[in-house]
């Protein structure tokens, strides 16, 4: 019982830490795949490299694990609809009906604010998610609003 008391706390304390919005894909066998993630940050300058988490649970962890290469789609304000596509367990082919290429043998989601092209991939056990930490290949960006997530709620975050 105090285990779960404990995980709610938590849950509720991590709510309140503001976090970007991304949307990780790779491309197996010609087929796209990605997922929402809001654990992700810079990590390094030289080399260029970030991390994120994803949930053990689900199936993107092993296409990672099988292709070795990541896209990077970081969501613009205006992107929630993206965030909640690609969150959804229940729809089969979340790249139906939305824009976006290959780029480097990755999708690549069209109105994004940043893109990354990651590649040497390291894979860390974290609980019941994955830290992957990436080297990042080839990186763009496209404006200034992003999406962010707060107290469970999506933010267009802008300069003043």
């Amino acid at each position: 019982m105090r285990v779960q008391h404990l995980e709610a706390i938590f849950r509720d304390a991590m709510a309140r830490v503001a976090s970007p919005v991304t949307v990780i894909t790779t491309m197996v066998d010609g087929v796209p795949s990605g997922t929402t993630v809001s654990a992700f940050a810079s990590l390094s300058v030289d080399p260029p490299m970030v991390f994120f988490a994803l949930d053990n649970r689900g199936g993107m962890i092993e296409r990672v694990r099988e292709v070795g290469r990541v896209g990077v789609n970081v969501l613009a304000g205006n992107q929630a609809d993206v965030a909640l596509r690609f969150a959804r367990r229940d729809l089969p082919n979340r790249f139906s009906d939305l824009a976006w290429r290959e780029d480097h043998g990755l999708p690549r989601i069209e109105g994004t604010v940043s893109w990354l092209r990651c590649e040497a991939l390291e894979l860390v056990p974290g609980g019941d998610h994955t830290v992957v930490l990436a080297r990042v290949a080839d990186a763009e960006t496209f404006g200034d609003s992003s999406l962010g997530y707060h107290l469970r709620q999506f933010k267009d975050v802008r300069p003043d």
